[in-house]
Formats: C-alpha cells, structure tokens, sequence
C-alpha cells in the first residue's frame, strides 16, 4: 500500500507539472493559470492519493484581497501540497536553489517565477529577498518556511529574519500558520506514505508596523510564539 500511495504521488506530480509547463508555453509564457494548477489540480490529487483527511481552521482571519508573507512550520513534503491546497490564492515560494536541479520540480519552480535562496552566499541570498519583496509589492503572496529546513522531531526550531525582512521591507503583514500532522503521514527521507488526518490552523495576520527595522528578531520570534500558539487551538 505504501509503494501505491507513493507512486501514485510521484505519477500525478510530474502529470501535472508536465501539463502545467504545457498549459504555460500555451499562454505564450503566463505563468498565473498555470500555478493555480497547483491548488486545484494537483494539491486535492495528491491528497486523495495520500488517504489524508485534511482540515483547515481559521481561513476567515486573512483578507485575501490584499498580498501577504505566509509562513508555517516545516515537517514533511506534503506541507507544501497542504498549504497550496488551503490557500485560495495563488502561492510564491522562497525555496533553496538545489531545488531548481531537480528534473520536472526544478522546472515548474523556475517557470512560475519562484524565488531561490543560494544560503551559501549571503550577497546573492540578500539580492533574492529583495526580489521577493518586489513580488510582494506587486500584489503577489508569498509562503516561506522560516525554519529553514524540516523538522525531524516535529519541534519547531527557531525562525530565520528572512520572511520578516520580506514582509517589513513590502510593508505587508505575516500570517502565522500551523501544520499538525504532516510528520505522520510522510515522514522527511522516507517513500513511505501512511494514511492520516493533517490540520491546518491558520492565525490572525501580524502587522509590519508593529515592528521597526531593528526589531526584526523580535517580528521572528513573536510569529513563532504566535505559531507555537496554534498548536493548542
């Protein structure tokens, strides 16, 4: 059963990513309908294929007529497919660049304008944010995960500057969101794929303003304190 569910991910990925590409090369390079693919193509395949039964809390607090930094804690794989399936707008991740040699995810990332982090040089690290920024001016939202990497134990470890510069230098609001689950359903480096329920809970949106440009440690830390208090809902 876990090689079926397994499989049947891996298929319906690069299915849907080879159709998305096609879909975007249709539309002479316009990359939006093609990322809404994502959350009403692949995300609800995926989860079916996967046994999860998924709940989503607290989706009435954000607006989504206005762009937002999204961010979440980090266990599995299926958080992103999670997170695009909650989320009713199209999603900019911020992901590391080693993700862009991937075949078919590599590409999808790079056609739909993703924004890659090269964490080995801070220049270049720096240059993307920005350009994240930019994105998010233009009314684009975006999700990060501000752990940095996944969790193997499940604890949320400390928050990275980098969304929270994001969010303060685009004057938009953080949305703090928490993800229960995902560790049991596919634990990170394994195939194995067990049935199992994922809840999403997602917080009230914490202003930039609350926060000055020297205080960007303090933006982090109360976010995962806001994260951390999502867990109990």
């Amino acid at each position: 059963m876990y090689a079926f569910r397994f499989l049947g991910v891996i298929f319906w990925s690069i299915f849907s990513i080879t159709l998305s590409l096609i879909v975007w090369v249709f539309l002479l390079f316009q990359h939006s309908f093609s990322l809404s693919m994502a959350r009403t193509f692949w995300s609800p395949v995926i989860l079916f294929f996967s046994g999860v039964e998924f709940e989503i809390k607290g989706l009435d607090r954000v607006d989504f007529s206005k762009p937002h930094v999204f961010v979440a804690n980090h266990q599995s794989f299926i958080d992103i497919v999670c997170i695009f399936k909650a989320i009713p707008v199209n999603l900019y991740f911020v992901a590391k660049k080693e993700l862009k040699r991937m075949p078919f995810v590599g590409w999808y990332l790079a056609a739909m304008k993703m924004i890659f982090i090269d964490r080995s040089n801070r220049i270049k690290s720096a240059e993307s944010l920005k350009k994240a920024s930019m994105l998010i001016r233009n009314g684009k939202n975006v999700i990060i995960f501000p752990e940095g990497t996944r969790s193997v134990d499940g604890e949320i470890g400390m928050f990275r500057k980098g969304a929270f510069l994001m969010a303060k230098e685009a004057e938009v609001s953080v949305v703090p969101m928490y993800l229960e689950g995902p560790k049991d359903v596919w634990e990170a480096n394994t195939w194995k794929i067990r049935k199992g329920k994922i809840r999403l809970v997602i917080g009230e949106p914490i202003s930039h303003t609350d926060f000055s440009k020297d205080e960007i440690v303090s933006f982090a830390n109360t976010t995962r304190e806001k994260v951390l208090a999502l867990k109990n809902e």
